[in-house]
């Protein structure tokens, strides 16, 4: 009898033991999870704690910080490349615009030189691919200070309905070189904004530049003031590759919807309006409507 009796006294011993240890270890599995995930979403790049009561688990834990450290280190090695790559882009950017406006303006004294019909052709031909590479340079370093945050934004009160009306006076040798029919629908009285001049009127441009490039004969613009200080502007263009378009990506540096590149686009007009846009904390996206894409912007 007194046997039995010890022997269930040291097993509810045992039992108990190895409960307050169980408890004690699914605590620690709970602390750990809960530490990972704090490192999982970026509260925290604080160690994981190793000072646990169980081998194994302070093993894991140990493998873990070791996996974190490497990790860290990948992140910081790609961060401080991808800085490098955007000051060089910046960098040879600027550097290459000094000889391609010397070039230009060789060329374009060239032009005024008498010379053959077929000289004055190649002079037109190399003179408009020099234009073309210096609006790739400008675009490119553009974005690497758009990138880098060199933003000094200036803001100011200015007639917002002129400066589109001014631009569209711009592009109209575009648009009628393409034959596209424009349409133009403006509240009664001239709209103002209270913004950075310089940076709405590049997104203006990257827009128009980016409908003239793809339409397919017919664009619209609508601007319309639904408060006192916010303005809408829409532009509809209709297009003839409505399939091809991908508006999840349209924004996105690089993508265009022609995939031959026929229209000489580099992607980079669309990503640039979307970045300048947060800038101004404002609001950017497009809508496709059977054949017709629509922009919508929000200052």
């Amino acid at each position: 009898m007194f046997n039995i009796e010890l022997l269930l006294c040291i097993s509810i011993g045992l039992f108990l033991t190895l409960l307050f240890k169980h408890i004690r270890l699914k605590k620690q599995i709970q602390n750990l999870s809960k530490q990972i995930e704090e490192l999982a979403c970026g509260n925290t790049e604080k160690m994981l704690d190793i000072a646990l009561i169980d081998k194994d688990l302070e093993c894991l834990a140990g493998i873990l910080n070791r996996y974190n450290a490497k990790q860290r280190l990948a992140v910081s090695g790609a961060l401080q490349h991808e800085e490098y790559l955007k000051e060089s882009i910046a960098n040879i950017s600027h550097d290459l615009r000094t000889p391609l406006t010397v070039i230009l303006g060789h060329l374009q004294l060239l032009k005024k030189e008498n010379m053959s019909k077929e000289q004055k052709k190649r002079v037109e031909t190399v003179l408009n691919k020099a234009e073309r590479m210096r609006e790739l340079v400008t675009t490119f370093y553009s974005l690497s200070i758009l990138d880098t945050e060199q933003v000094d934004i200036q803001k100011e009160e200015f007639n917002f309905s002129n400066l589109l009306m001014n631009l569209v006076t711009e592009n109209s040798p575009a648009l009628e070189h393409k034959n596209i029919q424009l349409k133009i629908n403006l509240p009664d009285n001239s709209v103002f904004l209270f913004s950075d001049k310089n940076m709405v009127e590049r997104i203006l441009q990257n827009l128009l530049t980016n409908a003239i490039c793809y339409s397919s004969g017919i664009l619209e613009l609508i601007l319309e003031q639904p408060s006192n200080n916010k303005i809408r502007f829409l532009i509809k263009n209709s297009v003839s590759n409505a399939t091809e378009i991908d508006i999840s990506r349209l924004f996105e540096r690089f993508y265009t919807a022609d995939k031959a590149r026929h229209s000489g686009g580099t992607g980079l007009g669309l990503a640039i309006v979307k970045m300048l846009t947060q800038k101004l904390d404002g609001n950017v996206e497009a809508k496709l409507q059977t054949d017709t894409l629509i922009i919508i912007l929000e200052l």
